[in-house]
């Protein structure tokens, strides 16, 4: 595994790296022109905040307790890349844990350096 510096959201991490290959298999070319194309297009990203803001109103208000989310980071904390293995689309997810749902934490997967969906990990994996 790699690591990258990346800002989500107006905060740097450090990331690790996970592509999605068996044992003995080697990082195709296409995941790692996905990394290097989804890291440099921080509009993807930032365009995504939004959406988790939805999301974590929608499954959990109740506990939100508030119409509005000041400190994202309060709820959703980064943890590692995702790249998915494919012959044609160049698919990452920024996986996340999650304060409502530590088992299963959620995952943003982007496409193509599109965000196209959020929701427990198990979405991407």
């Amino acid at each position: 595994m790699n690591k990258i510096n990346l800002n989500i959201w107006g905060r740097d991490f450090e990331l690790e790296i996970e592509y999605d290959c068996y044992p003995g298999e080697q990082v195709s070319q296409l995941q790692k022109e996905s990394v290097k194309l989804f890291v440099n297009n921080s509009i993807a990203i930032s365009d995504s905040k939004s959406e988790v803001e939805k999301y974590c109103l929608a499954n959990n208000a109740e506990d939100i307790e508030t119409d509005h989310i000041d400190n994202i980071f309060k709820y959703i904390i980064p943890k590692y890349l995702y790249v998915k293995r494919s012959e044609v689309k160049r698919v990452i997810a920024i996986m996340c844990n999650y304060k409502f749902d530590m088992e299963h934490g959620i995952a943003l997967v982007f496409e193509n350096e599109r965000f196209i969906q959020i929701g427990k990990q198990d979405i991407i994996l």
